[in-house]
């Protein structure tokens, strides 16, 4: 599902582009049923990309009958295409001149090409709260993010909010037509050039197969959001005791039997080493260590890599393969661990370390 509506994101921005062409061939007369064509497929914008953030953070698109309210916006432009459609011969002559004349601009030229990019605002507004949240929750349950595409969303977010901004600005610079004729057409096409090269860069063009075992890495998160939502602890409340149990079992695991250095490590993984519920965990962890899940893990790994930095004996491994050793499955993902919990970068420290041991030497 995500790849036909990734392929529906790349083929949306082009219809404006067909009403556009019409302009430009010199069928005027046709040129506004185009023009309303291409602008309710291009309300579908909004509701696809919705759905296409929701796929990418592991929440599958399902039909039910509440999501028929999408269909909104395309009813709200077609009512405006009717109206065109009803008019007098004269009125239609007035909408067209409205566009192609910069000083005359009818409140219907202005609904029809101002409604559907602030329709799609709405809806990047939305993906943007929804993938800001669910990115917060990921760090309860995982302690390497990079397999779940999360930056390749949360940048595809920026782009299309930045896009909206420009046109935003732009449509109080220009007049319409040339917003409709040169502006939509030249941000669509940055917009496709950005999906096409970000999502093979990313790795999101997935086969069938590829797909499930995405969908599989997002079961644990899925799963601790339920039990969130749930609150299958809320009316279970750990006793003090129950609860400084629960952290020294932990605290053994992550400090004697090295639970850190799995790269797979997850809430769920760590719920069958420790035998404690998830849900207890991620609330313990909060609690009791004051961090969340993914921090408190990586923080583990950032003393095991610096021990290893220390040690005469790792002199000769390459630096990225050391941070592989202590659980990070990336080089961006340690750098910025490590970064975060000691103020300064990996080779900083290094060379901290070997400054201070020929000092000593000496």
């Amino acid at each position: 599902m995500a790849n036909k509506l990734l392929a529906l994101l790349i083929l949306l921005p082009m219809f404006p582009i067909l009403s556009n062409y019409k302009f430009y061939m010199g069928s005027v007369m046709s040129f506004p049923d185009w023009l309303f064509f291409s602008q309710v497929v291009f309300s579908f914008f909004g509701p696809i990309y919705l759905f296409y953030c929701l796929e990418m953070i592991g929440r599958p698109l399902r039909y039910s009958h509440n999501k028929l309210i999408h269909l909104i916006p395309a009813i709200a432009i077609s009512v405006l295409w009717v109206n065109y459609l009803l008019s007098s011969d004269a009125e239609q002559q007035r909408f067209i001149e409205s566009f192609s004349l910069s000083e005359v601009t009818s409140m219907e030229m202005m609904i029809a090409s101002i409604l559907p990019p602030f329709i799609v605002l709405i809806y990047i507004v939305i993906s943007a709260k929804i993938v800001y949240r669910q990115r917060l929750a990921y760090k309860e349950v995982y302690t390497n993010l990079e397999s779940l595409k999360v930056d390749y969303i949360r940048e595809f977010i920026y782009v299309i909010i930045v896009e909206m901004a420009v046109l935003a600005i732009v449509y109080f610079l220009f007049p319409i037509i040339y917003i409709d004729l040169i502006w939509t057409p030249l941000l669509a096409n940055v917009m496709y050039f950005y999906i096409i090269y970000k999502s093979y860069n990313y790795g999101v063009i997935f086969s069938e197969e590829d797909y499930k075992d995405f969908q599989k890495m997002y079961a644990p998160l899925n799963r601790y959001i339920e039990d969130t939502k749930l609150k299958k602890y809320a009316g279970h409340a750990l006793s003090e005791q129950r609860i400084n149990e629960y952290a020294l079992i932990l605290k053994a695991g992550f400090e004697n039997e090295q639970w850190y250095l799995d790269p797979e490590l997850n809430l769920n993984v760590v719920s069958l080493k420790s035998g404690i519920a998830s849900h207890y965990i991620s609330r313990i962890v909060n609690q009791q260590f004051g961090r969340n899940f993914f921090d408190y893990v990586n923080a583990y790994r950032v003393e095991e890599l610096k021990k290893k930095l220390e040690n005469a004996a790792f002199d000769h491994i390459k630096l990225e393969e050391i941070a592989y050793m202590c659980g990070f499955n990336s080089k961006a993902a340690f750098q910025r661990a490590f970064k975060k919990h000691t103020d300064m970068t990996p080779s900083e420290y290094k060379n901290i370390r070997c400054e201070l041991a020929l000092t000593k030497a000496e």
